[in-house]
This record gives C-alpha cells, structure tokens and sequence, in this order.
C-alpha cells in the first residue's frame, strides 16, 4: 500500500510526499520534486550511513556518496542521533537527514534536513550538503524546496532559518536566495538567512 499527499512547489506545482510502509512498523517517509527523491532517514538508517554505507545501500536499493562523510558530518550525525533518542519517533523527520536521491540514477548524492522540530516561535533551521560532482545543477536548490514546501505544511513551523552562512560559500547562499530567503543578518564573515510564511513564494 502506498499513501500520496502533496504540498506545493515554488513554481506552484505539487510535490508529492509519501508515506511508504517498509517490514515491521517502521514508515519510510518521501518528498518526490521533479528530478528527486528525498528520504527521511530512520535513526538506524542514519547511523550506518557514517558506519556501515554498504549496509545502508543494500536497504535502500541504491549507492550512497562517499564524498560528503567528512568528521563535521559525522559530528553532526552524532548530535541528531542523540536528539532522536530523546523525541518522540513522529519527530523524528524534523531531526534526521533527508538522502537526496536523485531519481534517474537513482544515486543518493547528499543529505539535507533540519536541527529540530519548531521552536516556540515557530523557528526551524535547515543545513545541506551535497557531493560535488553534483554541484552546479540545481539539485541542492530543488531539494531544499522541497524541504520547504514540506516544512511549512506543519502548521507550528512559521519561519525557516540557515545561520552564520559563511560568505565565502557563494554556492549555499546562492541556493538560499534561489528559494526565496533573505538575509536577516550578517556579520564580516557570515550571513544568516530567514523566511517566514508569510513571505513564502507562490
């Protein structure tokens, strides 16, 4: 069985998100956009993504990259784990990565996602990242989107946030401009970037 929602994309069309049932009870939460597939990554699905990649492509179906697992990534796993352990598991997506998948590969080529569940204003931060040999097509400013798209569906999530952007990361601030963010604040070094609901594309 298969289970079909949808929320809107930036150019007003609609994003599918599917609720994939796997063995046992665990759901597989997706975002299909138009050339990707975004995967909610399961708190073991997550781990063996630094641990043990091989395992993790055997569930999956499909290869995973190498090229983004460096030791800040692996931090950063470690702080979501520790997070998850801690929320309830409907929670879950707002803490984990997301596989950017690209479809007609299909290759999971980077992770994307959020540091947790709204704040109590609302807030949401979001952090990405993607192997380089797929930079430059616009798969990183399609997943984010998405992310987006899917984020402000939770009626609790009122803004979005990316904090302390270094400006030198041309590509990132790029992307964040492309999904219609604007820079809230900013220092020699870095920017921070914001949007609201009611400043959302349509």
């Amino acid at each position: 069985m298969h289970w079909l929602l949808s929320c809107r994309s930036k150019a007003g069309d609609e994003v599918p998100v599917a609720a994939v049932p796997r063995q046992g009870n665990d759901i597989m939460l997706e975002i299909r956009t138009e050339r990707l597939q975004l995967i909610a990554l399961t708190v073991s699905q997550l781990g063996l993504y630094v641990a043990a990649p091989e395992q993790l492509e055997q569930e999956l179906g499909l290869s995973v990259s190498r090229g983004i697992v460096t030791d800040r990534l692996r931090r950063a796993i470690g702080i979501k784990l520790s997070k998850m352990e801690l929320v309830e598991e409907q929670e879950h997506p707002w803490y984990t990565y997301w596989l950017i998948v690209i479809a007609d590969e299909p290759y999971g080529a980077g992770l994307a996602g959020f540091k947790g569940s709204p704040n109590d204003q609302g807030e949401v931060e979001i952090g990405y990242g993607i192997d380089p040999a797929y930079r430059n097509r616009g798969y990183m400013t399609e997943a984010v989107r998405g992310l987006i798209d899917w984020a402000f569906r939770d009626p609790r999530c009122r803004s979005i946030t990316a904090l302390s952007i270094e400006r030198s990361n041309i590509a990132s601030n790029r992307v964040l401009e492309k999904v219609g963010m604007r820079v809230s604040g900013e220092t020699d070094e870095a920017l921070d970037w914001r949007l609201d609901r009611t400043e959302r594309p349509v």
